[in-house]
């Protein structure tokens, strides 16, 4: 098999292995508390940090699989890849979860988020009157966040750019040339 096939098909499977890691701690941390991931910042760093860290092993997992050396073009086609899967997974996940598991999660993740956002604003020391004026101005979270087609295409867009970048940062990093070797030493006459 040729090294872009063997890339191609190594990114698949580890694209796939992510993904499931990702409904699974999705799944798991809406048991726990469905809002969680909405209104807890240090949950989305989390769980931010985690996928790079998963990223990075696997990528060097590829890397080494291939023979130890990779170019950045070949790894930002191993990243792509993955990167395609993870996304197409988090909003096909995401329509199912508020469409069939929990369709109330629009409407209780809205509310959270409002509240989360002007307790901070409260916080803050800002007057009622202005946080009324910034709440209007975000505009009704529950319409943001049900899964319309619109939203739908947004969030697979967003997700795909984000990982997108990640992709070309990990692949500048992870690229490793293979070091020339000379067979033969010029001989003296």
């Amino acid at each position: 098999m040729d090294k872009s096939a063997l890339i191609s098909k190594l990114a698949l499977k580890n694209g796939l292995m992510l993904a499931a890691v990702s409904i699974i701690l999705s799944l798991t941390l809406h048991f726990i508390d469905p809002v969680l991931i909405y209104t807890s910042f240090a949950a989305q760093i989390g769980i931010f940090v985690l996928f790079i860290a998963l990223l990075v092993v696997v990528g060097i997992n590829i890397r080494k699989e291939i023979g130890g050396f990779w170019t950045f073009g070949e790894a930002f086609k191993a990243f792509l890849i993955v990167s395609l899967i993870l996304a197409l997974t988090a909003t096909l996940y995401n329509v199912v979860l508020m469409k069939f598991i929990d369709p109330d999660l629009p409407q209780k993740a809205a509310a959270a988020i409002e509240d989360a956002q002007r307790a901070m604003m409260e916080k803050f020391g800002m007057a009622s009157e202005q946080i009324d004026e910034a709440m209007a101005k975000a505009g009704n979270m529950q319409e943001k966040l049900e899964p319309t087609f619109k939203n739908i295409f947004t969030s697979f867009g967003v997700s795909l750019a984000l990982y997108g970048v990640l992709s070309l940062i990990l692949s500048a990093i992870l690229k490793k040339k293979q070091p020339v070797v000379l067979d033969s030493f010029p001989k003296e006459s």
